[in-house]
């Protein structure tokens, strides 16, 4: 990898290799990416339709959705990415060689050939010189930090995490749980109830023509409905009466029972419902002491821009599908240092090779980018330095994890048995260094 393509952002430059250091590493993905490296790996929900035939068949509608929308890769899209590739080969046949196809044409390396050399990309003639200038303009993007997949930064002065569960799936037993304490009384009850409707039901049916094959039509069956008419019209009546300005409560069992300082047992029981999704939110405070680091903090704050919008696959800002924005995994760093004493007794401080998962901090599972603000006057005045850059910045971010945990994110899958003794759950495979604060 050329020194101008930088796939690791660090502020400040060298954070990752001071010894001690806690920072806090944010790893980039693309959508279609995470769900190939990162949700195949979970043992949730994704990772379970990531490794199942299932994704193949929902990649499958998904194309043909964005193709049937013109949402698909446009031809300057695809003419594009043929020329990156053909940059990263440094391979280009020349024009004027070969045979009448194409084959067999003499191949030149874009530090061999001459600017005015032409050549063949993607079946389009071109020259040396146009692809050197070409080759320059992506390392720029890949130089300002654009195309990096990791920013590093130091830990911010407060960092809480904490877990949510749902207990409201409530289920309310009410006056059924009479049946649970004496359940001849509350038998004796439901019989006689049932006794009573049954005789009202009756009654309304054998004089209203239903029974004994009466017609509807009788004379009794009309003159039931106009004393159900009557009735009706009397309680409404008695009810407008009493209660001309709509100011009366209703009067129910509910309320009788509360005119006697007694209020009904709902018996209600609170059964577990979901876990609650984590959201982490982070303040920065970034410092510029030169012109580099100036340099440094608007290209971070960009690849958060960036990162947190979306995009479309043909280019396009009027498509009608859009792409999802980058995602992004959490993890909290250490670097760990290596105590020895030489023979003269002298103690000796070693960096080790690789920054651990840090021991105290949870990482986290897929993040969604939902908050960037970003703060040019933190001290409640606009201060500038020659350049016209701007020497403190303070940047909000706030991220949510896209799948809830489970128990077995902490502890592992399955439990280790080996000759036969059960040595406990095995540790998540996508955990660095088993940490004993996981996620």
């Amino acid at each position: 990898m050329s020194p101008s393509q930088k796939t690791v952002f660090e502020y400040p430059t060298g954070l990752s290799g001071i010894p001690y250091a806690s920072y806090l590493q944010i790893e980039k993905y693309s959508y279609d990416e995470a769900q190939k490296k990162v949700q195949d790996s979970q043992n949730d929900a994704l990772g379970s339709l990531q490794n199942s035939r299932l994704a193949d068949l929902v990649e499958g509608g998904v194309n043909a959705v964005a193709n049937v929308y013109g949402s698909g890769e446009s031809k300057e899209t695809r003419n594009q990415r043929k020329v990156e590739q053909a940059l990263a080969d440094d391979s280009f046949g020349v024009a004027g060689t070969g045979n009448v196809f194409g084959f067999g044409r003499d191949k030149v390396s874009l530090a061999d050939a001459d600017d005015d050399t032409e050549v063949f990309v993607n079946g389009k003639k071109t020259t040396i010189g146009a692809l050197k200038k070409e080759k320059e303009r992506l390392a720029q993007l890949n130089a300002k930090g654009l195309m990096a997949t990791m920013c590093h930064l130091p830990l911010p002065n407060e960092f809480q995490y904490k877990y949510g569960a749902d207990w409201n799936n409530e289920f309310k037993l009410g006056t059924l749980a009479l049946a649970a304490d004496d359940a001849l009384r509350a038998g004796g009850i439901m019989a006689l109830g049932a006794g009573l409707g049954a005789a009202k039901d009756y009654a309304v049916n054998f004089l209203t023509g239903d029974k004994n094959n009466k017609p509807k039509n009788d004379p009794i069956s009309k003159k039931m409905k106009r004393i159900e008419s009557m009735i009706t019209s009397s309680a409404q009546g008695a009810g407008a009466a009493v209660d001309p300005m709509k100011v009366n409560s209703e009067l129910s069992p509910k309320n009788i029972a509360g005119l006697a300082g007694l209020a009904p047992n709902e018996n209600s029981i609170q059964f577990f419902q979901r876990m609650q999704g984590r959201d982490f939110s982070f303040r920065f405070e970034l410092a510029a002491r030169n012109k580099v680091e100036s340099d440094l903090i608007i290209e971070v704050i960009e690849w958060f821009k960036r990162g947190m919008h979306p995009g479309s696959s043909n280019g396009k800002g009027s498509a009608v599908m859009l792409t999802f924005p980058d995602v992004f995994v959490l993890e909290p760093m250490f670097m760990p240092v290596d105590e020895t004493v030489d023979s003269t007794g002298q103690r000796k401080l070693e960096v080790a090779e690789e920054p651990i998962q840090h021991p105290m901090m949870p990482k986290t599972k897929i993040c969604a980018l939902t908050s960037l603000t970003v703060n040019t006057t933190p001290m409640s005045a606009i201060n500038t330095i020659f350049d016209g850059s701007i020497p403190l910045v303070t940047v909000e971010l706030t991220f949510d994890e896209t799948t809830a945990l489970t128990r077995m994110d902490m502890e592992g899958a399955r439990t280790r048995i080996n000759n036969g003794v059960d040595k406990g759950f095995v540790a998540a495979s996508n955990m660095a260094n088993h940490p004993d604060i996981g996620y």
